[in-house]
């Protein structure tokens, strides 16, 4: 506190003994806040003696805003958040044809894009007085002159749309104060000075998008922008100058010169006798190659620039060349248009853009995204299409050469960025094409037999197989973790199959389904490596060929070639083999035993059916009811289950084990344990509760696997150990000496034997 007081009282001191006021406002600003930050440039003289006056600053300012408002914006939602820092880094740094190319790609990965929005209609028409091209150019045109953009949003006081703007405006940037509450709060409000009328903003309904500027000097002043034109003063007086000068001599010019006898004097007479015939017989146009010949010998004296005023002209040209690197402008555009060929012009309009404009709009957006964006919703994106930029966009036949050999990209891809547009109607345009063969992915199980299984979901070495129900509970496990990206893909499929198929519910799927398919496929990539072509990279190409060739059975009533997931088929498919057992089981040979089970399910009466055999009874009025019936009893069941006792008590290490374990997997793209072993790692380090049938598997996993356990998890080779690994993800300990000292197997045999005995007493 008393430092605080005394350093109040030396600024006291020191303003009372006549300091000036420029060292007073840094005094206050640093330690009590000043009300009003005065910007040290003057905004005021860049804008008349730059734009207003200088002609090569106006047509600067016009060729970078008015280019870049040629760049169309879009609305996206954000599919994948951790992907959006790599997309903004792609056209931050060093932009070309290929890195717009590659976002263009990026985009259909990460983002949706909204079509429709509150959020897209306010920037179409920022204000009723503009559209959002005026708007830009306006915003841009004061940063470039000032090096400070403010824009304004008014908000609706009340109602459902209460403090999200509705109208968006450009302020003056030369009109702007900042004021300031100190050091801690060095912006609290906007002041506009306009027509001699004060109006005061708060800070948070101001956008301030500011170059950068060094000068720090504890005033405040730093809180502005530097304008490009400070810089360049020097350069702009000396353009302004050359102009001036030549003017001045073309207003205010006297005698071209002077002719003078060398013999003798003429009179008044004379000498005006002589003007009127040179003026006759030798000026003008007609006259303009003829030849004087004249009675004596006169001499000539010029009365032209002087040689400073020569130079001072000369070094115009110059000058135009340091204000267009002030903006990163390359000369060609403004000036030396003779000399100028197609191609170093097309050039230099890409230097224009990576240079000048995209830096100006990356701003832009960034700040927009800051500023505005959450408003409207927490997963939109607000961007500009630099693909849309002629300069930017390959050649067509070199685009075309090199995505005729990127077999890595769908058809539609290559159409799309070729501007031929997509092929919604054909399925096979969204296959990728292997190479060699060029046949669609979906074709890759041409060479499977019907004697080739598709596992549900192999069990390696580790697990147990799996039942039905878990399958299921894994599944709606695994399909709340499915990426945006998945989700995506497989949501457009389910839409576009559909619609084609129309209402015909015996061919109609869900996302759900295809994600059923899809992980079936992964599973017998990893389990079943036998029925994998060589030529599939990966486990998630292998498994989208699944998923399209379940679709074409789906459409078509037949395989391409070996069937698989046929009980994923609707009912009524001629391909389906639902189990129908659970209905085979509601037969009965006689009425009593029917209406038993009738009651016993819900149902108040029973129908009969007619068979080969003679007349059986079945339960509930109709098999509509009986299925109703079933699927409740089902439900009903689940839930009893679901109830069932869990345990999270097990050792801190069990998570610890299972954390190490999961990580050293995936630094080498999980190798290692089938999903239920990952699934089983994801439980124990989220702590969730584990039932008795999940301890007594983990238990009977740690009894068989222990002796598959080396007590390291990556080998000489630097390769990973699976049985280790596989051993941890279910919280096992590999360092033990015996697996009977394993917390893990300890504590799933406490919970076991406890068990048993509840279960006997």
């Amino acid at each position: 506190m008393a430092s605080f007081l005394q350093r109040i009282r030396n600024g006291l001191k020191a303003f009372n003994s006549q300091q000036t006021n420029e060292q007073y406002n840094r005094f206050i600003y640093n330690v009590l806040g000043n009300n009003r930050i005065t910007n040290s440039q003057y905004n005021e003289d860049f804008i008349d003696k730059g734009y207003k006056y200088n002609p090569t600053i106006y047509s600067l300012i016009q060729l970078i805003s008015k280019s870049a408002i040629t760049v169309p914006f879009k609305i996206y939602q954000k599919l994948d958040e951790s992907a959006v820092k790599e997309y903004k880094g792609l056209l931050s740094n060093g932009l070309n044809e290929e890195s717009v190319f590659k976002s263009k790609l990026m985009r259909k990965h990460i983002f949706e894009e909204v079509e429709h929005s509150a959020l897209g209609k306010l920037l179409e028409r920022p204000n009723p007085a503009q559209s959002f091209s005026v708007f830009l150019q306006e915003l841009i045109s004061f940063g470039k002159l000032t090096g400070n953009r403010f824009v304004y949003g008014i908000a609706p006081e009340n109602g459902e749309n209460k403090g999200v703007y509705s109208q968006l405006y450009n302020l003056p940037a030369h009109l702007i104060e900042i004021k300031s509450d100190g050091i801690f709060k060095p912006v609290s409000k906007y002041t506009m000075m306009y027509n001699e009328s004060k109006y005061e903003l708060s800070s948070e309904e101001v956008l301030h998008i500011a170059d950068f500027n060094p000068d720090y000097q504890g005033d405040g002043t730093h809180l502005y922008g530097q304008s490009p034109i400070e810089a360049g003063m020097r350069v702009l007086t000396t353009a302004n100058e050359a102009v001036e000068t030549n003017l001045k001599f073309l207003h205010n010019q006297s005698a071209r010169g002077m002719l003078t006898p060398d013999d003798d004097q003429l009179t008044p007479t004379q000498a005006q006798q002589l003007k009127d015939a040179l003026r006759r017989n030798y000026q003008g146009s007609k006259s303009a190659n003829d030849i004087m010949i004249t009675g004596k010998k006169f001499s000539w004296t010029n009365f032209g620039l002087s040689t400073s005023d020569l130079q001072l002209l000369e070094s115009y040209n110059a000058t135009i060349k340091d204000l267009c690197n002030l903006y990163g402008v390359p000369v060609q555009l403004l000036n030396n248009t003779e000399s100028t060929t197609y191609d170093n012009y097309r050039i230099a309009r890409k230097v224009l853009f990576t240079n000048a404009i995209i830096p100006e709009l990356n701003k832009i957006r960034d700040e927009f995204n800051r500023w505005l964006v959450p408003m409207y919703g927490e997963n939109l994106y607000f961007d500009f299409d630099y693909s849309a930029i002629p300069e930017l966009m390959p050649e067509q036949q070199q685009l075309i050469d090199n995505l005729s050999k990127s077999y890595w990209l769908t058809t539609n891809e290559k159409r799309e960025a070729s501007g031929y547009g997509v092929d919604e109607d054909n399925p096979i345009m969204n296959e990728y094409l292997v190479p060699n063969q060029f046949v669609p992915i979906s074709d890759l199980d041409l060479g499977i037999s019907d004697d080739v299984t598709f596992p549900v979901q192999e069990a390696e070495e580790e697990d147990d197989v799996m039942t039905e129900d878990e399958m299921e509970d894994m599944q709606e496990q695994e399909e709340k973790q499915m990426t945006a990206r998945l989700e995506t893909s497989l949501r457009n499929k389910v839409e576009e199959h559909n619609e084609k198929v129309g209402d015909d519910k015996t061919k109609r799927t869900t996302v759900r389904t295809l994600y059923q398919v899809y992980r079936r496929g992964v599973g017998a990539y990893r389990t079943n490596p036998a029925s994998v072509r060589p030529n599939v990279r990966n486990e998630d190409q292998w498994a989208m060929g699944r998923v399209n060739s379940y679709l074409y059975a789906l459409r078509n009533g037949r395989f391409r070639s070996g069937k698989h997931d046929t009980d994923l088929l609707p009912e009524g498919h001629p391909m389906s083999s639902k189990d129908d057992k659970a209905l085979a089981d509601e037969v009965y040979d006689t009425r009593v035993e029917a209406q038993e089970r009738a009651e016993a399910i819900g149902c108040s009466t029973t129908h009969t059916h007619e068979t080969e055999d003679g007349m059986v009874y079945m339960p509930c009025a109709n098999m509509e009811e009986l299925e109703d019936a079933l699927s409740k009893d089902k439900e009903e069941e689940e839930e009893e289950e679901y109830k069932q006792e869990s345990y999270d008590d097990y050792p801190k290490s069990v998570r610890e084990n299972a954390k190490k374990a999961q990580e050293i997997n995936e630094s080498f793209n999980n190798p290692c344990a089938t999903l239920v072993g990952k699934n089983r790692a994801n439980d124990l380090i989220a702590g969730r509760g584990l039932s008795l049938d999940i301890v007594k598997k983990t238990f009977a996993y740690l009894s068989r696997a222990y002796e598959y356990v080396t007590g390291d998890y990556i080998d000489e080779k630097d390769k990973p150990i699976c049985g280790d690994i596989s051993y941890s993800l279910w919280g096992g300990d590999n360092k033990v000496s015996r697996v009977e000292d394993d917390p893990m197997y300890k504590w799933c045999k406490r919970i076991i034997d406890k068990a048993e005995e509840d279960a006997t007493t």
